[in-house]
C-alpha cells in the first residue's frame, strides 16, 4: 500500500492554484493517496499522514509567526516538505545576505528595518519590496522621476512591520527575460524564462504574476550558480525554484530561491509532474 500524503494550500488564496490537481494526479498515479487541506485548518490532523508537501501556502506573509510555528509543529508531526529548517531560512528574504556571504552571486540588496532611518541607495532604478512576501506583492519599481515617492513606500512597509529590501532593478529581465531554474530531489527538472513582472509604466505587478512564460534551457553558468545556491540552503530541499536573471556583466546573478511555496510551472515540462512525486516517494523511502 502506497504512502499517504497532503498538499498544502491555504484557506484563502489571491488566486487558484492549478498546480494542486495536477500534482495530486501525479501522486495518485504513482500509488500514493494524495489530500489536499490547508495549511491554517485547525481540524487537520497532519499526523495521520506520511507526508505533507507545501504547495499553496500563499497567505503565509501575512501570518509568518504563526505559519512558521505550524512547520515547526508539523514537521514534529509528520515529515513535512520543505523542512522547517528551510521554511525558517527561506520565508525571511535576508537569506539572500547568507547566500551573498556563501559567495553565490545576488542581486545587491539594502535592509531596512522599521524604526530605522530611511537612507535610500542612490540607485536611477530600483525596487522596493517587504522582506517577506511573493509574487511581487507590496514590490514597486522606482526610477528618478518618481524616486521622492520611495520613501513613503518604505514607510507604508514599516507601518505594517515589514523590513523594506531595497535593490537596483535589474535591466536584464527586461531585456533577456527572468529564468527560473526548477530542482526535484536535487536534480535539475525544468527551466522556464518569463516576463517583467513589474510595469515600467506604474511601478507596480501587473495583472499577470508570471507573464510571457515558456521552455528555457539553462547555461552551464545558470546551473552552477543554481546549484551552489541550494547548496547554501540549511539542507538540500526536496523542490526548489532559482530565479536568476542576467546582471549588467552579463552573467547571471540569483534574484530568489524560491524553497517554500513557489509556482513550479509542471506544465511547461513533459513529465515534472511525475518527477516531483518521485523525488518524495524516494525520500519516503530513504
Amino acid at each position: 500500500m502506497g504512502a499517504r500524503i497532503v498538499l498544502v494550500t491555504a484557506s484563502e488564496l489571491p488566486a487558484p492554484d492549478d498546480e494542486l490537481p495536477v500534482a495530486r494526479a501525479a501522486a495518485e498515479r504513482a500509488g500514493l493517496t494524495a489530500d489536499v487541506a490547508a495549511w491554517d485548518d485547525p481540524a487537520v490532523e497532519w499526523a495521520s499522514y506520511d507526508a505533507a508537501l507545501i504547495r499553496s501556502t500563499w497567505n503565509y506573509p501575512s501570518h509568518l509567526d504563526r505559519f512558521v510555528a505550524w512547520a515547526d509543529a508539523v514537521g514534529a508531526a509528520t515529515r513535512l516538505v520543505n523542512s522547517p529548517a528551510i521554511v525558517r531560512w527561506n520565508s525571511v528574504k535576508t537569506y539572500l545576505g547568507d547566500l551573498a556571504a556563501a559567495g553565490v552571486p545576488t542581486v545587491p540588496t539594502t535592509y531596512l528595518a522599521p524604526g530605522e532611518s530611511i537612507a535610500l541607495p542612490g540607485y536611477d532604478d530600483f525596487v522596493v519590496k517587504p522582506t517577506v512576501g511573493g509574487g511581487a506583492r507590496g514590490a514597486r519599481r522606482f526610477r528618478t522621476a518618481d524616486a521622492a515617492a520611495a520613501p513613503d513606500h518604505v514607510a507604508a512597509l514599516h507601518q505594517q512591520g515589514f523590513t523594506a529590501m531595497v535593490q537596483p532593478y535589474q535591466a536584464g529581465v527586461d531585456r533577456d527575460g527572468e529564468r527560473a531554474l526548477l530542482y526535484f530531489g536535487g536534480e535539475f527538472s525544468h527551466a522556464i524564462v518569463k516576463g517583467a513582472v513589474l510595469s515600467p509604466v506604474t511601478g507596480v505587478r501587473g495583472e499577470e504574476s508570471h507573464p510571457n512564460v515558456r521552455p528555457y534551457e539553462p547555461t552551464a553558468a545558470e546551473h552552477t550558480i543554481a546549484r551552489a545556491a541550494l547548496a547554501a540552503a540549511p539542507e538540500i530541499p526536496l523542490y526548489g525554484r532559482l530565479d536568476l536573471v542576467l546582471g549588467d556583466a552579463g552573467t547571471p546573478i540569483v534574484m530568489e530561491a524560491e524553497l517554500i511555496e513557489p509556482n513550479l510551472f509542471l506544465g511547461y515540462s513533459a513529465g515534472a509532474d511525475d518527477r516531483l512525486i518521485t523525488a518524495l516517494n524516494d525520500l519516503l523511502a530513504g
